[in-house]
């Protein structure tokens, strides 16, 4: 009764993000509706255009009865109203600032999204897939890749069998 998320690698394509010299150091948190799951525990130097820079960071998200009802539930509703639009895991790039520059804060510079809706639907998980990363000030605009996995498909069939049984 869990959702594993890893977050592989990053590789950026934006040459206005490459070039932006406050940009140095990245980290990924993931979101799923309100709550927060995790962030990647380091923060990476920015790659150089084509390179990729590797977190291989993973995490499980327990969704089982006992102890996680508020998540499970939250499932439950998003499988049984297709009209919720947050169904998505969020990964957001987040900029770090060295240690050196306590005048500037993390700033967002990027989402992608994963939409569990998407794999229940179409019955299978992702596994080290790219998705995009979108610009954070211009959502038409791609800024880069996210390498990802995300192992869901077995417990979102297990909430909505339940939903079947209730």
């Amino acid at each position: 009764e869990k959702i594993r998320i890893e977050i592989i690698s990053l590789c950026l394509t934006e040459s206005r993000i490459l070039s932006d010299e406050t940009i140095q150091q990245l980290f990924v948190e993931c979101t799923f509706y309100n709550f927060v799951l995790e962030e990647t525990p380091l923060s990476l130097p920015k790659p150089t255009s084509g390179q990729r820079i590797h977190y291989n960071y993973s995490n499980v998200i327990h969704v089982d009865k006992a102890n996680n009802h508020t998540r499970r539930e939250y499932l439950k509703s998003m499988l049984l109203k297709p009209d919720l639009h947050t169904d998505s895991l969020r990964f957001t790039v987040v900029s770090d600032p060295l240690e050196g520059e306590q005048d500037l804060e993390c700033e967002d510079i990027g989402f992608a999204h994963v939409s569990l809706r998407e794999i229940f639907q179409k019955q299978r998980d992702i596994i080290e897939e790219d998705i995009d990363i979108f610009h954070s000030r211009d959502d038409s605009a791609v800024i880069g890749k996210l390498k990802v996995t995300v192992e869901a498909l077995h417990a979102l069939r297990s909430v909505y069998k339940e939903c079947k049984d209730d």
